[in-house]
């Protein structure tokens, strides 16, 4: 049952094992003296905190709901990915940078909300946070309800609600959140208003071990069964007493756009298209969120509706608005149609919904229960570096700086909380301390890649600054130790473009020349960018040093083909002319380790 749909045209563990309990780490013969903390007030050291732990594959967990409500949400999650591997047209790729914190009690979702996230007339009760490769998703499992402005309450009477609450599904928001960090690694990024059309159609399927429902809306005239309930029961009050009380409405429900958007203005297109993944509408939309409910209803007519009417326009207006602005006139030359008509298009697709859901059967079945979580007690260097690192995250720095401090304080040396407190101290000026973090990180095999890469940069400028080999060069031991944390990160998700431009920076000024495996790491690099072009450039010299002069030509002849302006397209063509000449084509030199839907940037 492999399946593809209509939005096809839209195309972690963290290893590190425990470091002796010791101040001062060694570095093969180096030893690293840790910066020392000095505790001037106890409210630093707060009393330390029960969390459990799992891992899944991409994802880090820390929860302190029970273990039940953990098993019971990650096995539907579970079920979830397996069903959108069927329907989803993008691999799904893993981070290893990726933390799942489910909040189930003692009010600790609050510490993760950015500021100025809440607005009066909506609501969320998960997060999605992400700077760079950095990301964490975050589940209120204690919010069964949230509050929100009541700016439409006319019908709560006759439907037995009270739209100034809203229910809460968790599997729902979390689907919501995984699908947008999926989208989210999309490079360039999908505009916001694309990424919740998508998260809100793909949230909304329906699955079981044999079938998957996909983009199927619900009928706007059906309510809940405990609002059905209270509405006849105040029917009947009425009946016998109009003067008597009415029973409070039951929470209202998340509904589909159908619902939603009825007897409400549309939002005009200038500003739709405007809003962005930090906006308030864009993070907060749960409740009276229009813009999140046009935007589903909008990405579900082009993908779904009018017999596929609107489709091949769609696609057209994505790939232009991947790379110019979006405007009136450009949306009237892929839809002929300006802004206001197809608002008037939308508020009919709201009101008389033509569309094909995808129903898909198995005679067997394909959606399999994953096995319970592994659960275990969290470390305290494990509970102080995931929770730390999300509040970065949200940029709740002081707070972030707290639970990482807490951890190191206590004694844990954990080499992956040593990375994050290093790269804690390197993005705030604390260069010194960032780097003790970093090189005791090192000795203990933390294979983070951001944190490897932030101490090579630091071994390249003492190198820099002082050369060991004549002309300004780097001598091999000063090489050496530049690429030992860069070969020890290597290979680990998701790939880092860094990493491979400081090893090729690095070859650029050594004295030695590099050998073709030294070539085939920035090849490599080269390979898994093609759009990088001073990494293209760099490879191409290193290949053609190290002798491999067919991967040289091909890079050359790639960075000619793509370079954007004649001064860029001229370095890459004096490089063309400057090698030596090619020889017949070899198989392609890139190493077994190369994920196998890699191209050459010859072949892109």
């Amino acid at each position: 049952m492999k399946l593809s749909v209509a939005c096809g045209v839209l195309a972690s563990l963290l290893v590190g094992g425990l470091l002796a309990a010791q101040d001062t780490p060694t570095a093969g013969d180096r030893v690293v003296e840790l910066p020392k903390f000095v505790v001037t007030d106890s409210r630093e050291l707060p009393p330390p905190e029960s969390w459990r732990y799992a891992t899944i594959p991409g994802f880090e967990i820390l929860t302190n709901a029970s273990d039940r409500a953990t098993q019971r949400l990650l096995r539907d999650f579970g079920m979830f990915r397996q069903a959108l591997t069927h329907v989803w047209p993008i691999p799904q790729r893993i981070s290893q940078s990726t933390a799942l914190i489910i909040c189930g009690r003692g009010n600790k979702f609050n510490g993760f909300i950015p500021a100025g996230r809440n607005v009066p007339d909506a609501g969320f009760a998960s997060l999605f946070l992400k700077q760079g490769n950095r990301t964490a998703i975050v589940i209120d499992l204690a919010a069964t309800t949230l509050n929100v402005l009541n700016v439409d309450g006319l019908n709560d009477a006759a439907t037995g609600t009270d739209s100034g609450q809203i229910s809460v599904e968790h599997d729902k928001q979390l689907y919501r959140e995984y699908v947008r960090y999926l989208l989210s690694q999309n490079e360039p990024r999908f505009p916001a208003w694309l990424e919740e059309g998508l998260s809100q159609i793909i949230m909304k399927m329906q699955f079981d071990r044999r079938w998957i429902e996909f983009a199927k809306i619900e009928d706007p005239n059906t309510v809940s069964t405990q609002a059905a309930m209270v509405a006849e029961l105040n029917a009947l009050s009425a009946a016998d007493d109009p003067d008597s009380p009415l029973l409070p409405g039951a929470p209202a429900e998340d509904r589909d756009f159908n619902a939603a958007l009825r007897r409400r203005a549309l939002i005009k297109f200038d500003r739709f298209f405007a809003v962005k993944h930090d906006s308030p509408e864009a993070t907060n939309v749960l409740g009276n969120n229009v813009w999140a409910k046009q935007a589903y209803a909008f990405v579900h007519m082009c993908l779904y509706g009018y017999k596929g009417k609107y489709l091949k326009q769609f696609t057209t207006f994505m790939q232009r608005s991947a790379r110019e602005p979006v405007t009136e006139a450009m949306f009237k030359e892929c839809f002929n149609m300006s802004y206001n008509s197809m608002l008037s298009e939308i508020r009919s697709y709201c009101e008389f919904t033509v569309y094909e859901a995808k129903y898909y059967k198995s005679k067997e079945d394909v959606i399999i229960p994953p096995p319970p979580l592994d659960l275990r007690d969290a470390t305290q260097a494990e509970i102080g570096r995931i929770k730390g690192e999300a509040m970065v995250l949200a940029g709740r720095m002081k707070e972030a700086r707290g639970e990482l401090i807490a951890a190191y304080t206590r004694g844990e040396r954990d080499p992956n909380l040593l990375a994050a407190l290093g790269l804690y101290e390197r993005a705030h000026g604390e260069e010194e301390r960032a780097r003790k973090f970093l090189e005791a990180a090192f000795a203990g095999k933390s294979k983070r890649i951001d944190a490897n890469v932030e101490l090579a940069r630091f071994r390249l400028a003492d190198a820099t600054a002082k050369p060991e080999a004549p002309n300004g060069r780097f001598s091999a031991a000063q090489v050496a130790a530049i690429l030992e944390p860069l070969k020890l990160a290597r290979g680990q998700p998701p790939p880092s473009y860094a990493l491979y431009e400081t090893a090729a920076e690095t070859w650029m000024k050594s004295a030695a020349v590099p050998t073709r495996e030294d070539a085939r790491m920035v090849i490599e690099g080269a390979q898994l960018f093609p759009m990088r072009l001073k990494l293209i450039f760099l490879a191409s010299v290193i290949a053609s040093e190290a002798k491999e002069l067919q991967p040289a030509h091909a890079l050359a002849d790639h960075g000619i083909r793509f370079a954007p302006d004649g001064a860029a397209k001229k370095r890459f063509e004096d490089l063309k002319a400057a090698l030596p000449p090619a020889p017949p084509a070899e198989p392609d030199p890139a190493p077994a380790a190369t994920p196998a839907a890699t191209k050459s940037p010859a072949k892109k």
